[in-house]
């Protein structure tokens, strides 16, 4: 699988013209695959509906290596982790829940290299997904949900400073849970 890297280093060398038809397939695939989920969750339009913690959190677009896109901000506090936590009613019969995000350090953020901070899903108390960061490219996912179905799921994100917050500008883009009701 290519890393939005190595895609990003061939797009700097292409002309305008194949620049507009690969924005024209970028929107078409997201299209196809928004159509593909019969049901979603979108994360950042419920944000209001929230439990939060943590020092700077919020939604709003977030810029991570040059690119941007809407974001959820969440910079760990001093101490501990900072948290946004949501209630999602999920319908009964949906099938192949899938949760898609991206994670990203904002540009701006001295983070140093030795230096990195951890991002988190919990769902229903448990630990799902987990890694941890230091570079500022968007880095894309997909995690494959455990049954949720014609249940209320907690779902939190969570990012950790892991002792030293300074700089952890730690932002979660586009969250998006989706699933079918095909059997």
């Amino acid at each position: 699988m290519a890393t939005i890297e190595e895609i990003t280093t061939l797009l700097t060398h292409l002309s305008s013209q194949s620049l507009e038809q690969i924005l024209a397939l970028a929107e078409s695939l997201k299209e196809k695959e928004s159509r593909s989920m019969a049901w979603s969750f979108d994360f950042l339009n419920n944000f209001n509906e929230t439990t939060k913690t943590g020092m700077e959190i919020k939604v709003a677009e977030a810029v991570c290596a040059g690119v941007a896109r809407a974001a959820l901000w969440e910079h760990p506090p001093m101490t501990g982790a900072a948290s946004v936590g949501y209630l999602v009613p999920v319908p009964t019969g949906l099938r192949q829940l899938k949760l898609r995000f991206a994670i990203g350090i904002r540009d701006g953020a001295e983070l140093p290299s030795d230096r990195y901070v951890a991002f988190r899903i919990i769902v229903n108390g448990w630990k799902l997904w987990s890694t941890v960061k230091n570079s500022h490219a968007w880095e894309e996912h997909e995690v494959k949900m455990p049954q949720l179905s014609s249940d209320v799921a907690r779902i939190e994100f969570i990012t950790d400073g892991l002792g030293d917050n300074r700089w952890n500008w730690a932002v979660w883009g586009e969250p998006r849970l989706g699933g079918d009701t095909s059997a």
